[in-house]
């Protein structure tokens, strides 16, 4: 009924089924059914549906409802990163500081962190810019200067050229 209702409206049909996919999803996901959440992410994160590429990223992160494997949450990430989600920005820049699923790299973790201090709101902008400023003061003064390039780059090109 739903469907029909939306159709008349004029909205695609699979952009109603994706937004009830991705609700069914993020409730799954936040009741703690990963399996569930997983099965129900992995074809919109397919999709291209960056917030379910971004809960894929944090689900293989993490190893809920699937193997955990870094270099697969990275992927995921970078996807969602690429359409400008700022959420998988700040997770990259972790990723990247950590050297998971990557090899260490704090310029690059400084960008990230850069791009997703800017974008992100509330107390998570605040703790990526925090993170940020704990980098900077293990990095010489040349790799901030290229990360800050970096990071530039990627916003000028609309998250095209990041890596």
């Amino acid at each position: 009924m739903l469907l029909v209702l939306a159709c008349a409206s004029g909205a695609r049909p699979e952009f109603v089924v994706a937004a009830q996919s991705l609700e069914e999803a993020e409730f799954a996901y936040d009741r703690g059914d990963y399996t569930q959440a997983a099965r129900l992410f992995s074809p919109l994160a397919e999709q291209g549906v960056a917030s379910a590429q971004f809960y894929l990223g944090l689900m293989y992160e993490k190893g809920r409802g699937v193997r955990q494997d870094h270099f697969t949450a990275i992927g995921w990430f970078r996807k969602a990163a690429a359409q400008g989600y700022a959420g998988p920005q700040n997770n990259l820049g972790l990723m990247y500081e950590r050297g998971r699923g990557v090899r260490k790299d704090l310029v690059r973790a400084l960008m990230w962190y850069q791009i997703a201090g800017v974008m992100l709101n509330g107390d998570e902008g605040k703790a990526a810019l925090k993170r940020r400023d704990h980098l900077t003061s293990q990095m010489t003064a040349a790799q901030i200067e290229q990360a800050q390039e970096m990071a530039r780059r990627c916003q000028q090109s609309q998250f095209k050229e990041c890596d």
